[in-house]
């Protein structure tokens, strides 16, 4: 059994646990999308998946600074921080249980949505990828360049 602990599995398990949540999203807003431009809404949301992943990996990675979670502070059995940045980021993953609400409950709910048009939700989807992108641009290069700009070790 010692072959489910390694970070092989746990990383392969940790992608198809995400693809699960990915899918139903796709599929409700393939629905919303309008009739032969499935495609570019496919894309569209990927995209957006992917840049929500690389910036939670910068986000968290600020986080580091808030408490001390230094691997010299570890070995002295300091888990004060450890503790409270998991308790943190934990926090921060359930919250998205609070917009629960805001989605469609039935087929007939979803259908009624398809009709809406939003200029104004397309300028903040696009902000919010250029933002995103612009950011995680910015990190990598500082990583590169300013290593320990974030205050990581």
């Amino acid at each position: 059994m010692r072959l489910l602990s390694t970070p092989l599995c746990d990383q392969g398990m940790m992608e198809f646990i995400m693809g699960v949540q990915f899918l139903p999203t796709t599929i409700m807003m393939v629905h919303l999308c309008p009739e032969g431009s499935e495609g570019v809404s496919y894309a569209m949301f990927t995209t957006m998946n992917n840049l929500a992943i690389i910036l939670s990996s910068n986000l968290s990675t600020l986080l580091l600074a808030i408490w001390d979670v230094s691997e010299e502070n570890l070995a002295k059995g300091n888990l004060n921080g450890f503790m409270k940045l998991t308790l943190l980021t934990t926090g921060l993953q359930t919250c998205g249980i609070l917009f629960l609400p805001l989605l469609p409950r039935f087929k007939s709910d979803l259908a009624s949505l398809s009709g809406d048009r939003s200029d104004l939700g397309g300028a903040i989807f696009l902000g919010v990828v250029f933002v995103s992108l612009l950011w995680s641009l910015i990190s990598s290069f500082l990583s590169i360049f300013a290593p320990g700009w974030a205050g990581e070790s």
